[in-house]
């Protein structure tokens, strides 16, 4: 997973579905790149195409990694302040 995938993943989260044009436009990245991320999140049952448009969304399962992920950005933070 790298760190691009995430912020695909948050984006669609935020702004769900949509195009990946416009998501790319959003993030700052180039539109093939956020094409191949997202191929690789499809494969990994992260997010799927909503319609012949091509307009994704995250899965249930995208929805668990960033709440983990949250979740361990959280612990991170509360150890942090605790030194």
């Amino acid at each position: 997973m790298r760190s691009a995938d995430e912020r695909i993943l948050r984006q669609l989260r935020a702004e769900r579905p949509d195009y990946l044009a416009l998501v790319a436009n959003r993030l700052g990245m180039h539109l093939r790149y956020v094409e191949r991320r997202c191929a690789v999140l499809v494969e990994h049952g992260l997010v799927e195409p909503v319609s012949g448009e091509v307009v994704y969304r995250t899965t249930e399962r995208g929805e668990r990694f960033l709440t983990e992920e949250t979740d361990v950005e959280s612990e991170r933070a509360d150890a942090a302040t605790s030194d």
